[in-house]
């Protein structure tokens, strides 16, 4: 007897030193009442168990070894889950049971409806992993003490070894979940080098879908944008037949539903039975500046694992990164075009410059001087000064409907027909109502209904002083005489492009004086407001015109404008501003 104790001392042992857990000093106590053969059979499953890292195999061989031993019809290995403050048992091996449970809360229950009369505790030195299930032996005889320390010796080395695997396979989670992480974050790194401001919509689309596609391994999705209209309109689709679907109202309305979501959310069948019946299973909305602009919509990975809360973050950070791009793209277009714009702008207005008199001609006891202000880079306002031959000088101011390119456009228009009638000047012949009249012609039948142009023309005759003049519905000239009287040009006729010349125009003649001042204005003059939605108007222009008709002509013109841009608010115009002064000696 003393010969085998020994035997069972250097068992072990020996037994003891092939494994490295805690629980191994007890295990040392309890095997000096283990006999030789269970010490052995202990041994060559401590082997197993620290030899294996496959949790299966582990479990199928303790399975294997205690049904053997004991020659048992069924046993069984349950793992404890545990949920917050509640446990329920896996069923994580099992043999001679038919279609048992695989999750159960009650253990007492559990042994009792499937025969176990033995529950062996496995716990390791931190925490109870599980229970290791024992039905009756075929033989019926009871377990002896002996067989029981065998058994709890034998849960202990199932509970280490199951810890250390535990351990060991949730490493691995976490290095396979670090690697998807650094893929994740590999890719969004390449979408953001992808995305340049020169690709269009669809290439943004494109690169997005199929990027996450791939990485999540997705085989169904679809991309859905605003349309110009507003409604959501499908840009991309995968595994989907959206021409069949596109039609229906309701597969419409859960389009439109799906715009209200603001993080990712799941397609359930009762809330989208549309997209849920042809396999979306998750929505992600494309958001900008807190602003849904569209919204990817797809269904489970191929391989049926659910996405992950992470899964969830990468698609909403791609989704946010191809809003962003379709934003950049968006507005990088908007700039081509406005810098495209503003070159023809800046073109049309070198062209509209070119129209206006370079420079204003030079009369012996006449002093002229004029000035033209858009309010954009072309305007509607215009004004010529010109020697028809030796003794005529021609005036004219207009002022075109609206502002910007169409009325500089018109303004253009209405240049080309002065200068037409104008080189033709015979003095002998000339008649300035029917010129007038055939101007208004040629605009009426040129020009939109809601287009029209006010004008006034005259030509002085400058060796007798005398001026003719037609006003057609502009702004009357001020003609303040030496004696400080003053006058206003108002005789014409309609406004140009309203109606065809069905009467003549007017024509008013007056004999011009040594110091009177003669002052062409349009109603960007007049109309000019300030803060208080008022309008500068005529009085105050008078009383300029009077304050400084002692002033050279180009001072006093350098006055009213300096006056009408104290009175408006600052950096503001209200519309075109053309001004010509005539002042005789």
């Amino acid at each position: 007897m003393h010969g085998n104790e020994a035997r069972n001392a250097r068992a072990a042992c020996r037994f003891s030193s092939l494994l490295t857990l805690d629980s191994m000093p007890e295990l040392v106590e309890q095997s000096k009442s283990l006999s030789t053969l269970d010490l052995n059979s202990l041994l060559e499953t401590s082997k197993v168990l620290v030899a294996s890292a496959d949790i299966d195999q582990m479990l199928s061989h303790v399975l294997r070894t205690v049904m053997g031993k004991y020659v048992l019809s069924r046993a069984a290995i349950s793992i404890i889950e545990r949920q917050g403050q509640s446990e329920r048992y896996t069923l994580a091996k099992y043999r001679g049971l038919i279609s048992p449970p695989k999750q159960f809360e009650n253990l007492s229950a559990f042994m009792d409806s499937n025969q176990f009369e033995q529950c062996v505790p496995l716990v390791s030195q931190t925490r109870r992993i599980g229970c290791l299930l024992l039905g009756k032996k075929i033989t019926s005889v009871p377990y002896t003490d002996s067989e029981l320390a065998f058994l709890e010796s034998l849960a202990a080395l199932t509970a280490s070894a199951l810890e250390s695997a535990f351990t060991l396979q949730e490493m691995k989670q976490l290095n396979r979940n670090l690697d998807q992480t650094v893929q994740k974050l590999k890719t969004l790194f390449e979408l953001t080098n992808s995305y340049t401001v020169g690709l269009s919509r669809d290439e943004i689309l494109k690169i997005f879908s199929r990027s996450v596609s791939g990485q999540m391994l997705i085989r169904t999705y679809m991309v859905v944008m605003r349309g110009e209209s507003g409604k959501p309109i499908t840009e991309l689709s995968l595994g989907i037949e959206v021409q069949n679907l596109s039609q229906g109202q309701q597969f419409q309305y859960e389009l439109e539903k799906t715009f209200q979501s603001q993080t990712p959310t799941k397609v359930l069948n009762e809330d989208y039975p549309s997209l849920y019946l042809v396999g979306l299973r998750y929505i992600v909305p494309m958001r900008n500046n807190d602003k849904t602009i569209g919204v990817f919509l797809c269904d489970e990975r191929l391989t049926k694992q659910p996405f992950s809360e992470t899964d969830l973050d990468f698609i909403s950070l791609a989704a946010a990164q191809a809003a962003n791009a379709l934003e950049q793209s968006r507005l990088f277009k908007e700039t081509l075009e406005v810098q495209a714009m503003e070159k023809e702008l800046q073109v049309a207005k070198e062209i509209q410059a070119a129209l206006l008199p370079k420079t204003l001609p030079v009369i012996s006891g006449i002093e002229l001087a004029a000035r033209n202000i858009p309010t954009k880079q072309v305007g509607g306002d215009y004004y010529d000064i010109m020697m028809l031959d030796e003794k005529h000088l021609f005036l004219g101011i207009a002022d075109v409907t609206g502002k910007g390119t169409p009325a500089a456009l018109l303004m253009a228009n209405l240049q080309a027909s002065i200068k037409a009638y104008m080189t033709a000047f015979n003095p002998e012949t000339f008649d300035l109502s029917k010129v007038v009249g055939k101007i208004n012609n040629i605009i009426y039948e040129n020009t939109p209904a809601d287009k029209f142009i006010t004008f006034f023309c005259a030509v002085i005759d400058l060796q007798t002083r005398t001026m003719i003049s037609v006003n057609a519905g502009h702004n009357p000239p001020y003609l303040l005489k030496q004696s400080g009287v003053l006058q206003t040009l108002t005789k014409g006729g309609v406004i140009l492009g309203v109606i065809s010349t069905l009467m003549p125009y007017e024509v008013e003649t007056t004999v011009l004086e040594s110091g009177d001042m003669l002052l062409l204005f349009t109603d960007g003059v007049t109309e000019a407001m300030n803060t208080h939605r008022e309008e500068f108007g005529e009085e105050r222009l008078v009383e300029i015109l009077k304050a400084h008709c002692d002033k050279p002509a180009s001072e006093l013109i350098a006055q009213i404008i300096a006056e009408t841009s104290r009175f408006q608010p600052e950096g503001e115009q209200h519309d075109d501003i053309t001004l010509v002064c005539m002042k005789l000696s």
